[in-house]
């Protein structure tokens, strides 16, 4: 008995031809913009992370962290920041997501203030909330178009 191939219409086969097309063009356009854009490493005081199609993982252990900036795009982030100390005056947190998200982890006795803009939100798992910017340890700046972000004490 022989078996037939499944012959896809044409407009499938081109369909699935676009759709490989684009997440290749996602994937370079992304490496390049990670490439240019990429800032800091575990001990730097800024961090700046781009990713498309995948997930960014940082660990900071900076004494002196102030400011993560993380750009996605059909991605996700886990920041675990339970080893890093803030500078003075906090951490600044700004995470701009097209169809991403993240995962954030903060010690038990940190205050959080967040705002958030777009399609998508931030949902607090404990923590202290701070009543004003000046206030808190982590300030986090959410621009979310299908995105969001989850922050849980640790």
């Amino acid at each position: 008995m022989t078996t037939k191939a499944l012959a896809l219409p044409r407009w499938a086969r081109r369909a699935l031809v676009a759709a490989g097309l684009f997440q290749l063009t996602m994937r370079v356009a992304g490496l390049v913009a990670a490439h240019r854009l990429d800032l800091g490493d575990a001990s730097s005081a800024r961090i700046r992370r781009v990713k498309t199609l995948g997930q960014a993982v940082l660990r900071p252990e900076s004494h002196e962290l102030a400011r993560i900036e993380v750009d996605l795009v059909l991605a996700g982030v886990e920041l675990d920041l339970t080893k890093a100390q803030p500078a003075v005056g906090g951490i600044d947190l700004l995470l701009k997501c097209v169809l991403g998200g993240g995962d954030v982890r903060v010690p038990a006795h940190w205050r959080l203030y967040w705002e958030s803009r777009g399609a998508g939100g931030v949902t607090v798992k404990g923590g202290l909330t701070a009543p004003d910017p000046a206030s808190a340890d982590l300030r986090i700046a959410l621009s979310a178009l299908a995105g969001g972000v989850t922050i849980r004490e640790v």
